[in-house]
C-alpha cells in the first residue's frame, strides 16, 4: 500500500509540473500577437473556489455608456503600450544574462494587460532572452527538432517516473500492479561485509584522532598556565560534572569540600564548626563536604551551599553558646586503619626457614625408628591380622559342632502319603 500511495502521490506531482507543449510553428501564433499589441479584452482569471458572478458595482454599462466605455478602454491600451515600452527599452540596454526575472505581483484592476506583457518577459529572461519577441523568434528558428527532443524526454521521464511492472516478477501482484516488480542485480561480491564497513569506520575514527594528536593538541601548550595553590582567601574548594556532548541529570550537582582549620577562626569557633558539620565532617582528614542538587542550575545549588556556609560562620562567631560542653561525635566515621593484617611474626625469613627444614629431618628420623622396631600401625597388614582371626574363628566353631551332626540319625522329609497313613 505505501508504494502503491507513493507512486500516485508521483503521477500527482508529474501532471502538476508538466510543462507546457512548446510552440511548432515558425510563425508566432496569433494569441501570442494579440498579448503583444495589448488587444486582448479579457485576461487571465486567477485561481479561485466560488463561483464567479457580476459585482454591483461594476456590472457592464448600458446601451448609451458603450461610447464612454469605449475610450476609456483605448485609454488604457495606450497606457499599457507605454508601460510595455518602457520594460522593453530597459531589458534591452541590460545583458539578459546577468538580468534577474522580477517578481510579477498580482494583477490589479485596470493593469491586466501590463500584467501579462511581464508574465512573458520574467518566462523569456528565464531562458536566457531580453524580450518575449526574442524568446519566440529563437525558439522557432530551432525548427522541428523541438517536438522530437519533447518526446524524447517524456519518454526518458515516464520510464522513470513510471516504470513498466515486470509480470514474471516475483513479487507481481495483478490487483497491485503499481509497486515496483523491478528485479535487482545480484551481489557480484564487489563490496565489503557490513561487519568490514563498521571496522573501516572505527579505523577512519581512530586516525582522525591520531591527527588531532599529533597537529592541533601541541597548540594547546601555548594556553597553559602554572600551576598556583590556592591562597588563605580562597578556601572553599568547588566540583562539578559535566557530561560532554550531552545532558544528564546529575550535572546540576555541586559539591563543596573545606577545612574548618582554614576559615580563619579561634579555637573553640573551629570545634563549633566542626560540630555544627556534624557527619559532614570527616576527622581523619579533617575536612567538611557537603553538596546540593535540589535545584536544576548549578549556579543555584552553588548558590545555597554558599549561604549555608556563611550562616555556620556566622553561629560560630556567636559567642552565646560554643558548644564546649558538648564533645565532638565521630560515630558516623568509619576508619579504614582497624583492618586486620598479616602478623610480622609469621612471615617466612631465612632463620626461620632453617629451623623448619631441621625439624622435618628429626621426625624423619623418629618416623624411621619407629617403623625398624614396628611401632608403626600399618593399615593393609591390620586389615589382613582381622581377616584371619576371623576366619580362625570360624574354623573352630565348625570342628566343635562335628561330633553332634554324626551321632544325630537322618530325618526324611514325609509325603503326602506318609502324611496320610500317620492320620
Amino acid at each position: 500500500m505505501a508504494s502503491a500511495s507513493a507512486s500516485h502521490a508521483t503521477r500527482l506531482c508529474v501532471l502538476a509540473c508538466r510543462q507546457s507543449p512548446r510552440l511548432q510553428s515558425t510563425l508566432p501564433h496569433p494569441r501570442l500577437q494579440q498579448l503583444q499589441r495589448g488587444s486582448v479584452p479579457a485576461a487571465r482569471r486567477a485561481f479561485t473556489v466560488t463561483t464567479s458572478k457580476w459585482d454591483d458595482a461594476k456590472q457592464p454599462p448600458k446601451a448609451e455608456g458603450e461610447v464612454s466605455a469605449q475610450r476609456a478602454t483605448e485609454s488604457t491600451e495606450q497606457k499599457v503600450q507605454e508601460a510595455a515600452e518602457a520594460v522593453r527599452s530597459a531589458d534591452a540596454s541590460s545583458d539578459p544574462a546577468t538580468s534577474t526575472p522580477f517578481a510579477t505581483a498580482a494583477p490589479e484592476s485596470g493593469n491586466i494587460e501590463l500584467f501579462g506583457e511581464q508574465v512573458m518577459d520574467a518566462t523569456a529572461k528565464e531562458h536566457g532572452y531580453a524580450t518575449w519577441d526574442a524568446f519566440v523568434e529563437g525558439e522557432s528558428e530551432k525548427g522541428p527538432e523541438l517536438p522530437v527532443r519533447q518526446r524524447e524526454f517524456e519518454k526518458e521521464f515516464m520510464a522513470v517516473v513510471e516504470p513498466k511492472p515486470d509480470r514474471r516478477a516475483f513479487w507481481f501482484d495483478p490487483e497491485d500492479p503499481e509497486p515496483d516488480t523491478e528485479e535487482f542485480d545480484e551481489f557480484d561480491e564487489d563490496d565489503m561485509t557490513v561487519m568490514a564497513h563498521a571496522k573501516l569506520q572505527e579505523v577512519q575514527e581512530m586516525r582522525h584522532y591520531q591527527r588531532l594528536a599529533i597537529w592541533e593538541l601541541p597548540l594547546l601548550s601555548k594556553l597553559a598556565k602554572p600551576f598556583e595553590p590556592p591562597t588563605s582567601k580562597q578556601p572553599l574548594r568547588w566540583r562539578y560534572t559535566t557530561y560532554m556532548g550531552d545532558n544528564h541529570p546529575a550535572e546540576k550537582k555541586v559539591v563543596v569540600q573545606f577545612a574548618p582549620d582554614d576559615l580563619g577562626l579561634t579555637k573553640v569557633q573551629t570545634d563549633k564548626v566542626k560540630k555544627l558539620c556534624g557527619v559532614r565532617y570527616n576527622p581523619e582528614t579533617e575536612v567538611v563536604r557537603m553538596s546540593c542538587e535540589s535545584y536544576q542550575n548549578q549556579a543555584q545549588n552553588k548558590r545555597f551551599l554558599a549561604e549555608q556556609i556563611d550562616k555556620i560562620i556566622a553561629e560560630a562567631k556567636n559567642g552565646k553558646d560554643t558548644f564546649e560542653d558538648i564533645p565532638l561525635d565521630t560515630r558516623h566515621h568509619k576508619s579504614t586503619n582497624n583492618k586486620a593484617r598479616f602478623p610480622k611474626e609469621w612471615l617466612m625469613t631465612e632463620q626461620r626457614q632453617k629451623t623448619l627444614e631441621e625439624e622435618r629431618k628429626k621426625f624423619f628420623q623418629i618416623e624411621a625408628q619407629r617403623e625398624e622396631t614396628h611401632q608403626v600401625v600399618d593399615g593393609k597388614i591390620a586389615i589382613e591380622n582381622h581377616l584371619m582371626g576371623k576366619l580362625r574363628q570360624d574354623q573352630a566353631r565348625e570342628q566343635s559342632f562335628a561330633p553332634v551332626r554324626a551321632a544325630a540319625p537322618l530325618r526324611r522329609s514325609l509325603g503326602p502319603k506318609d502324611r496320610a497313613n500317620r492320620t
